[in-house]
């Protein structure tokens, strides 16, 4: 067995900064170990590799056996009929029922949307100089666009939100799942579900245009979604929009500490936008890691894989691999955004709301910087320790609001 380095994840301390963790790790060995003795990829090449090939596929129903959940918990139903967990033909007979029916929902109406919606946040959090960046506008941007693109009322996303707002169900494959995380999560899942369920049953009877018909009515030559197959996908749908305030969040963050970068924004928005979303998708990726297995025994990364073996590559290292970035650990939106960081996936597995989640971030991030000349940070905030997701535990900005 190599002599691997190890990722102190048990460490709190660890989460405010890995990236000189996993800088020399890096340079060291493709792979590392974590605390709880999973493999982890570094390098970029290697993540590639990983994510893109038919050798390492998506880790199924086992990772969250590994976390105590076990079948009859409702998360391990909802995250058995996952469009992530699949391979082969079911996953691209879902996958291409799910694109049909997203694609059925106008794009070129949706920057417009965002763009009105960020402004009405802005406009109610700018009375005084100051914002709750994190809680009054990346947190909510995403979920009020998400259910307008949707269709839903107002009642339908009272009653979709509710469950799923605090559940943290990316947590769940993480590195410190409790009894109560467990249970919060279960718990959710379950009334999520259930709300889910009956209003695939309400377009059934209704159908109207919006996305929940289009789901009900997708068919292909194999079929229909299943029920649960349904059901699991739209809450997937639905519960994206908090990584994707999580971007948001990063970003701004990142532009406070980058005034330059915030006015090369500010002055040609429609040129560095894209650039904006991209560069905050590498330097912060929304969720720290993507798990997959051996499909077969092979050697890869120095190491011999028997099957079934658990990886996990790490995005925030990939992404920073100076192997592949010229000067990663430097933010600038300047770089060309054509070319793209590994946080929304590659290959078959690809982010299915990757687009939707792009624009949003790019909107979000220029509408700000637009409304504010300036931005400064009040503290110095933290991230939320032992999370599968990058999470600020929150950001208190001074801005000075443009004049009309």
């Amino acid at each position: 067995m190599p002599d691997l380095p190890t990722l102190p994840t048990s460490d709190a301390a660890y989460w405010q900064d890995p990236y000189p963790i996993l800088h020399e790790a890096r340079e060291k060995s493709p792979l590392a170990r974590t605390d709880e003795d999973l493999l982890v990829v570094l390098r970029w090449d290697d993540a590639v590799y990983a994510m893109k090939g038919d050798t390492f596929i998506a880790e199924g129903i086992e990772v969250l056996e590994r976390k105590g959940f076990s079948p009859g918990d409702p998360m391990h139903t909802w995250r058995k009929h996952a469009i992530g967990t699949m391979e082969g033909a079911d996953h691209r007979r879902v996958r291409g029922l799910a694109a049909a029916a997203l694609s059925k929902r106008r794009m070129d109406e949706l920057r417009p949307l965002i763009r009105r919606h960020a402004n009405a946040l802005l406009d109610r959090a700018l009375e005084k100089n100051e914002i709750e960046g994190r809680l009054q506008y990346a947190m909510p941007l995403p979920r009020i666009v998400m259910m307008d693109f949707l269709g839903l009322e107002a009642e339908e996303l009272a009653n979709s939100q509710g469950p799923m707002a605090n559940a943290r169900i990316v947590d769940c494959f993480g590195p410190n799942v409790t009894q109560q995380l467990r249970d919060d999560c279960n718990a959710a899942i379950q009334k999520s579900m259930d709300h889910t369920a009956a209003l695939f049953e309400k377009r059934r009877a209704e159908p109207r245009d919006d996305l929940l018909t289009h789901l009900v009515q997708a068919r292909d030559d194999d079929g229909v979604l299943s029920e649960r197959e349904l059901v699991t996908l739209f809450s997937t749908i639905f519960g994206s929009g908090a990584s994707t305030g999580s971007i948001i969040a990063s970003g701004l963050l990142e532009l406070a500490r980058h005034p330059e970068q915030a006015t090369l924004l500010r002055d040609d928005p429609e040129r560095w936008k894209r650039g904006a979303s991209e560069e905050t998708l590498r330097y912060r990726p929304a969720i720290t890691g993507v798990g997959l297995k051996a499909a077969e025994a092979t050697h890869a990364f120095d190491f011999e894989f028997e099957v079934g073996t658990p990886i996990q590559v790490v995005l925030g290292s990939a992404n920073r691999d100076a192997r592949y970035w010229d000067d990663p650990e430097r933010f600038d939106i300047s770089r060309d955004p054509k070319n793209t960081s590994l946080t929304f996936g590659i290959g078959a597995h690809v982010c299915l709301g990757h687009a939707m989640a792009r624009a949003t971030v790019e909107e979000a991030l220029a509408v700000f910087v637009e409304r504010c000349d300036e931005i400064a940070l009040v503290g110095e905030p933290g991230w939320i320790p032992f999370v599968m997701e990058n999470k600020l535990d929150g950001l208190k900005l001074n801005v000075c609001e443009r004049e009309s």
